[in-house]
């Protein structure tokens, strides 16, 4: 009977190897998370600075990276409105009702592009909406004059960029 003889340093190694291999994807990912949140706080500047076509471009782009994120939608609806493409915004707010993340400022957004094509029942309505939310839940809405932001963007960092 033969017996294979295990070179425990070659296990060594390959646990070695796997250990690194772990570390290196969590650093990658990590630094994703935080690519992805530079993304939304340069839309954010963008928005505030008055120039809604570059925060459109980049989340767009930040879309692409990481598909379907209910904040981001949001912002780059409101960054369609302000850039004026209100067709754009409604097809994105489309995407973010599929999602079922139809709170307070999602009423607002549709209804401001609704407006914006001229469907003014249906931007009344959406606007009825919104102050309905409101109601409910003051803290469910944004300011209007605040694009949604992600939550890992804290109220120091935006009392820093106004």
């Amino acid at each position: 009977m033969q017996h294979d003889v295990v070179d425990n340093s070659e296990v060594g190694k390959g646990a070695a190897l796997a250990a690194q291999t772990a570390a290196g994807a969590r650093d990658l990912q990590g630094r994703a998370e935080r690519e992805i949140q530079l993304m939304d706080l340069l839309a954010f500047i963008y928005l505030q600075n008055g120039l809604p076509d570059k925060a459109a471009v980049l989340m767009s782009a930040r879309d692409v990276l990481q598909p379907d994120d209910p904040n981001a939608l949001l912002t780059l609806a409101v960054a369609q409105v302000r850039s004026a493409k209100p067709q754009r915004a409604l097809t994105t707010l489309d995407r973010l009702a599929l999602l079922g993340a139809m709170n307070a400022t999602f009423h607002l957004v549709r209804a401001q592009a609704l407006q914006a094509v001229e469907r003014h029942d249906e931007a009344a309505s959406a606007m009825r909406a919104f102050v309905a939310m409101r109601q409910q839940d003051p803290s469910s809405a944004t300011a209007p004059a605040q694009p949604p932001l992600q939550s890992d963007i804290d109220a120091e960092t935006r009392a820093v960029i106004r």
